[in-house]
């Protein structure tokens, strides 16, 4: 007894045919969502269909025939294991041209959906015969603040704009901080549509719904939150949502605010790596240690660094004295210029990245892209005594 559920996508400008296959595709249990597209769309459009909706098995309508074959050919160097089955008049030129594009099984035009189905069973035969391959996932990154100020929003904002316009990866900033959300503000955005609509539809999230609800800012794709939208926590919807887009895109940043809630909670969980932002001061430090030991008994140690914004080296609090108090290792400093944040947030400017503000942001860019490996704690401990308000109450019980 089969288990698995297939999508499947119907590309055909014609209705008839298109409601045949649908009909017939609806009769089989291990058929899950059916997409069907109208028209012929743009090759980036297909490749994003099918990679948001996950598409298995694809029907494509032969009515313009080279135009078939050059999304056929797209979808090919896409995924080489997906079924593809033509629609197409019984015509001998048309059925040796789709021979030798690969494909092997077509829907003669004008048959009956029972017709229809009795051919689409072996294609969905042969799908269960396959071994299901792992969706892949792109890697999610979470920033979490110390405190209110820390600078946690505007470090995503400019890392995963870098992100985007340093390589070829997709790229997503979502803005999870739903009581004082800044992204839109931080990438000079007029959103009509927010986090709380897709949490609201993530139960029947498609490629056209989220195009609908994302920005952008040049290659970047941004989904804001309303800091004015009512919204109960709902852990399936955010499951949902983050499944959908780690399916979607490459790397994905996640702007958190400071409370721990259950739906940050569930982002950290799903986090390969959570990036922990406090500033020198006293109360960030405090508060940073609190948080790293909250991370630390949900099961998340070994994926929590620190990143120490606003760095004055000349500062008491040294980024290995902070490392040493906090309990985790400081993944990245950046410098002290608030002043040039500032401006730029305002502005909505882009940081000069020949400054060293900017070469922070590309370093760190670089860091999510590219996996730097595990840093090595030092074994020297800064003396507690000098800094008695951080020590641990376990170690002040010793």
């Amino acid at each position: 007894m089969f288990n698995a559920k297939f999508n499947c996508a119907i590309l055909s400008p014609n209705p008839e045919a298109t409601q045949h296959c649908h009909a017939a595709l609806a009769t089989f249990d291990s058929i899950g969502e059916i997409d069907c597209v109208p028209q012929y769309p743009a090759m980036e459009a297909v490749l994003r269909m099918l990679r948001l909706n996950a598409v298995d098995l694809l029907l494509i309508d032969c009515e313009d025939l080279a135009r078939a074959l050059e999304l056929i050919e797209v979808v090919r160097a896409h995924d080489k294991n997906m079924e593809i089955v033509a629609i197409c008049p019984e015509e001998v030129k048309t059925l040796s041209t789709l021979l030798r594009a690969g494909v092997h099984d077509y829907l003669p035009l004008g048959a009956s959906a029972e017709a229809y189905r009795e051919i689409l069973a072996t294609s969905v035969d042969r799908l269960h015969s396959k071994p299901r391959q792992p969706v892949s996932g792109g890697d999610l990154f979470a920033f979490l603040p110390s405190k209110p100020g820390s600078g946690a929003s505007t470090i995503v904002a400019h890392t995963a704009l870098r992100a985007s316009q340093t390589s070829k990866k997709r790229v997503v900033l979502i803005d999870y901080d739903r009581d004082a959300p800044v992204q839109a503000f931080l990438n000079c955005l007029r959103p009509d549509h927010f986090l709380q609509e897709a949490l609201i539809n993530s139960h029947k999230m498609d490629a056209d719904i989220w195009g609908q609800l994302i920005s952008q800012r040049g290659e970047l794709d941004i989904l804001p939150a309303d800091a004015d939208g009512e919204m109960g926590v709902d852990i399936q919807q955010t499951r949902d949502v983050l499944g959908f887009v780690r399916r979607a895109y490459d790397l994905v940043c996640v702007d958190l605010p400071g409370p721990m809630d259950p739906a940050a909670i569930e982002v950290l969980t799903e986090a390969k790596r959570v990036y922990l932002v406090c500033t020198q001061e006293l109360a960030s430090v405090h508060i940073a240690m609190r948080k790293a030991d909250r991370l630390q008994r949900l099961g998340l140690s070994k994926e929590i660094r620190v990143v120490l914004n606003r760095y004055v080296s000349s500062d008491p609090m040294t980024q290995d004295r902070i490392a040493d108090v906090v309990g985790l290792p400081v993944e990245l400093t950046i410098p002290n210029s608030y002043a040039l944040a500032t401006a730029s947030a305002e502005k909505g400017a882009h940081v000069d990245p020949r400054t060293p503000l900017g070469k922070s942001y590309t370093k760190l860019a670089q860091i999510l892209l590219n996996d730097r490996p595990e840093i090595a704690r030092k074994g020297n401990r800064f003396i507690e005594s000098i800094f008695q308000p951080f020590v641990r109450r376990e170690e002040r019980a010793v």
